[in-house]
């Protein structure tokens, strides 16, 4: 029987289990994401704190695929989400669940996801949802060429280019596919601070680029976050 203690955790899901018990999956900082069973947690007064963008210090015991949560305890406040926040939030959840496995360390992207949230309860949402992005792809073993072209020549802020993912920028003009962006885009997204991304055109160029490389990785699967935002927008 293994015990792990005071491990920093967020919730990505959660759902009743028998009577009295829920089934969480936690992204944790130091053991990436995590399956656990919280027994009786009405009793133990866990149902407020096992809900998604609270932050948590967490322990449980097992060597399964699925722990046994013994301690939960609130480590920050929470951020009570809505609208196109919450479903922004949503949506860094799902890529989760799809793109990470349980017990695979993440630390960046744990860090990455943390200012997310934060961010999105400012109304700051579009830069720090990238920089996950980024992070998530970079840990997956996806990372993205950013500051060369195919040619192996530097990218230049005011060419165009179609990012093939995969594959990478090309800017010899023969590409049918891909996405077309300024060379401005890719090196705001390479950059690892800063607020490039906060404005026009880059801002909507990069949400397409990463929504296209993406949906690559994601194989078809349909995120629930997506028709969340379409139906905000309606």
């Amino acid at each position: 029987m293994s015990n792990t203690q005071g491990q920093l955790a967020w919730v990505l899901h959660r759902r009743a289990f028998r009577e009295s018990s829920t089934l969480v999956e936690l992204f944790t900082r130091e053991y990436g994401r995590i399956g656990a069973v919280a027994n009786g947690v009405r009793r133990r007064g866990w149902s407020g704190q096992l809900e998604p963008f609270i932050p948590l210090q967490v322990a449980w015991r097992g060597r399964g695929d699925l722990k046994t949560l013994t301690g939960v305890d609130q480590s920050g406040r929470g951020y009570p989400l809505r609208g196109g926040a919450l479903a922004c939030g949503f949506y860094m959840a799902e890529l989760l669940l799809a793109l990470t496995r349980r017990e695979d360390p993440h630390p960046r992207t744990w860090e990455r996801y943390a200012i997310a949230v934060d961010c999105l309860a400012e109304g700051a949402a579009e830069p720090a949802l990238r920089r996950f992005e980024l992070a998530l792809l970079e840990e997956s073993g996806y990372g993205l060429e950013l500051e060369a072209d195919l040619q192996g020549q530097p990218i230049v802020p005011d060419a165009r280019y179609r990012y093939i993912p995969e594959r990478g920028a090309d800017r010899a003009g023969t590409a049918e596919q891909g996405v077309e962006v300024h060379g401005a885009t890719l090196l705001a997204l390479a950059a690892r601070e800063g607020h490039g991304l906060s404005e026009e055109p880059v801002r909507g160029e990069a949400r397409q680029l990463m929504r296209a490389v993406l949906h690559r990785h994601l194989g078809g699967r349909r995120l629930r976050s997506r028709e969340m935002f379409r139906s905000l927008r309606g």
